[in-house]
């Protein structure tokens, strides 16, 4: 049984998000334990929230079946994953069908690719909110909702997020819950660089990627090193799943756990500013919700960003 809000919020809004290109070997793999467990807690960045006119809310209750997704992490084939997978590259726009409308009380996410925003908690052991919203076509959207074309028509599979309405889903990071992990492994692709594991391997993940970027990045950083310092120790000599990455120019270095894909970190430290709030998850991008037959798949992404 999942507990599930619906917002409505008529009016328009626009946000812009992150911009990454493409997906993108081996590196030293992390020292530190896959078991989920507390790490040091940051308030997660705020969004700025659409204008809104007018909003309605409505609790319900909805029953979902999903087939559990295999432990571990498995390497894909990108291109035959659904949804997207990245953020869009470049002041382009996301790319693919509409979402479905969200659902009236008492109903399901019907099939189809939702995005998708949420915060990663500091440990796992109870649900975490998302806020789900539709893709929609340019074309139809209020003006300032997608990129300017310079006034050239949206081609019909050009989306932008629409604002105009959110769906509220607490998300249970179990077996149940399918993950999509794309990370960097070279320009030339020749490595793949997607994965696919379930809600416990990315929970497990989360949690030892902050406990070791406090360890092996900010604790220098707080004694006084260098980003470019720690960059060097760090590729001299790999520790804590940190290392150089597969490319020279991609970033400042790769962390690497227990068989997922390498994230990439092309900097060390936040650039807000609050850089000490920095957390290593941060890198992780929560890019979209894919619901098929009943199974729920969330697409992430820690590759190169243009």
């Amino acid at each position: 049984m999942v507990l599930v809000t619906v917002v409505a919020a008529f009016g328009a809004g626009c946000s812009s998000d992150k911009v990454v290109q493409g997906p993108g070997g081996t590196t030293a793999e992390s020292s530190t334990s896959s078991t989920p467990g507390a790490s040091t807690t940051i308030a997660p960045p705020v969004s700025e929230a659409p204008t809104t006119l007018a909003e309605t809310t409505t609790t319900l209750a909805i029953t979902t079946t999903t087939a559990p997704a295999p432990a571990g992490w498995a390497v894909i084939d990108s291109d035959g994953a659904a949804g997207p997978l990245a953020y869009p590259c470049c002041a382009s726009n996301w790319y693919g069908a509409a979402s479905p409308a969200l659902p009236a009380p008492g109903a399901t996410l019907a099939d189809g690719f939702y995005r998708i925003e949420f915060a990663w908690p500091s440990e796992f052991s109870q649900p975490v909110n998302a806020t789900v919203r539709r893709f929609e076509q340019c074309s139809v959207l209020p003006a300032g909702s997608c990129e300017d074309n310079g006034g050239v028509p949206y081609a019909d599979d050009e989306l932008g997020v629409d604002d105009a309405a959110s769906f509220e889903l607490s998300l249970v990071f179990d077996d149940q819950l399918h993950v999509v992990l794309g990370g960097f492994t070279g320009w030339d692709g020749a490595n793949p660089a997607f994965a696919i594991g379930n809600g416990l391997d990315i929970a497990a993940l989360v949690t030892a990627l902050d406990a070791d970027y406090q360890a092996a990045i900010m604790q220098p950083y707080l004694a006084g090193m260098s980003q470019d310092d720690i960059t060097a120790m760090l590729t001299a000599t790999p520790a804590h799943g940190f290392s150089a990455p597969a490319e020279p120019g991609a970033g400042a270095l790769v962390y690497t756990h227990d068989g997922a894909p390498p994230l990439l970190f092309q900097g060390l430290v936040g650039f807000d500013d609050t850089p000490l709030d920095t957390r290593g998850s941060d890198i992780i991008g929560r890019i979209a919700l894919v619901v098929e037959g009943g199974t729920m798949t969330i697409n992430t992404y820690a590759g190169f960003y243009s």
